[in-house]
């Protein structure tokens, strides 16, 4: 029987799938069909995406702490309102946080890894709630992002300066975050340019980690190209870059 697959007998002529929830004939061919299945693999996905897992001859949701219900599949049950607005909570924490969840919505760990901070946490959301706040995290965050978005300190420790704007702002947690996040001019360039440059393997993160970088550079070609919107547009339509893709 192919108990890490989820088949578990149901009666002499009967197994149970308790990843998808249904019933399959016993015979192996059925079984092996089955398991092989696309719906099958899918839900097998959807497990690693929501931290269920098989514990002994039951599926275990780690979020809600609970054995899913007989009368459901794993689609079943990431679609109750308690695990969805549990998906969406945790979601709505970690994004844009560097809280690593993969490996425990993969059942691989019990807490979630906060990379700029380098800690455990335990996967509670009140408690990733009160570390994604605390004064240390939001710290650890803006100084991951400066490199990320062009900012760099200046002698005066009071300031930064943006080389994609061209100015200086206040160096605080509250004014850089505010200034990556909702600057028009900066947030328009960035995705401007990211918008040109995606599929194009063009990468512009060393213009933006270091001050006195000009140029993108060109990975397919193989040569530096002047970071601004012109040069790149210029470069991902021309002929002999995009002839590099055929």
């Amino acid at each position: 029987m192919k108990k890490d697959f989820g088949i578990i007998p149901s009666s002499k002529t009967l197994v149970r799938c308790i990843f998808c929830g249904v019933h399959l004939p016993k015979a192996n061919r059925c079984i092996e069909q089955h398991t092989n299945g696309a719906k099958h693999k899918e839900n097998l996905m959807l497990m690693r995406e929501n931290a269920i897992y098989l514990l002994n001859e039951d599926l275990y949701c780690k979020p809600c702490n609970r054995i899913v219900n007989d009368n459901f599949s794993v689609p079943g049950h990431v679609e109750t309102e308690s695990h969805s607005n549990w998906k969406v909570a945790i979601e709505d924490l970690t994004e844009g946080e560097f809280i690593k969840l993969e490996p425990y919505l993969s059942s691989e760990r019990d807490d979630v890894h906060c990379e700029v901070c380098n800690l455990d946490i335990d996967s509670n959301l009140h408690i990733i709630e009160k570390h994604v706040n605390s004064t240390k995290h939001r710290n650890n965050v803006v100084e991951r992002l400066k490199p990320l978005n062009g900012l760099f300190p200046v002698e005066n420790d009071d300031e930064v300066f943006c080389k994609i704007c061209n100015m200086y702002i206040d160096n605080t947690t509250r004014a850089v975050l505010e200034h990556i996040d909702d600057d028009e001019e900066h947030v328009a360039w960035l995705t401007e340019i990211e918008d040109l440059i995606e599929g194009h393997d063009v990468s512009i993160e060393h213009y933006l980690a270091n001050d006195f970088e000009v140029n993108a550079y060109c990975k397919k070609c193989k040569m530096d190209i002047i970071c601004d919107v012109e040069n790149i547009e210029s470069h991902v339509h021309s002929e002999d870059h995009l002839n590099k893709f055929i």
